[in-house]
């Protein structure tokens, strides 16, 4: 076995010159005669508390819903503006001719609503105008009218 070893060390040299001859540098004793012992108080003193977890997550959550929504809006707003862009560019002829084009597609838009019928004016005639006139200016002056 030992010769063995002598035998790898030997060819990882002549393979390889620049690699350190193998060192074994062994931990101090007891090292882990503790090391269970500390592993476990670093971890306890690093353990968050259930109530501390839950807001975390609940801050996480929050956190990631506002992003979403902002997102969305965001999407929503530029859609938004590209659309009022376009209506903007748009000028009067183009638009009445679009309507007069597709007029059956306002159909449904169009509430019809029956106007009443009124009834037929009645035009006093001209010498019942002027009796009127005349009685309610009787007694009164004119200038004082006017």
């Amino acid at each position: 076995m030992e010769k063995e070893e002598e035998n790898i060390n030997e060819e990882l040299g002549s393979l390889s010159p620049q690699l350190p001859p193998n060192q074994i540098n062994p931990p101090p004793e007891g090292y882990f005669d503790g090391f269970p012992v500390e592993v476990i108080e670093k971890w306890k003193r690093n353990q968050v508390s259930g109530r501390l977890l839950v807001i975390r997550r609940w801050i996480t959550v929050a956190a990631v819903s506002a992003g979403i929504m902002l997102i969305g809006w965001w999407f929503l707003q530029t859609q938004t503006i590209a659309t009022s862009q376009t209506a903007m560019a748009l000028n009067s002829a183009d638009a009445y001719q679009y309507v007069i084009e597709n007029i059956g597609d306002f159909e449904g838009l169009i509430e019809y609503v029956q106007l009443p019928q009124e009834e037929s004016i009645i035009i006093p005639d001209s010498s019942a105008a002027q009796e009127y006139l005349l009685e309610e200016l009787q007694g009164s002056d004119l200038e004082q009218i006017f």
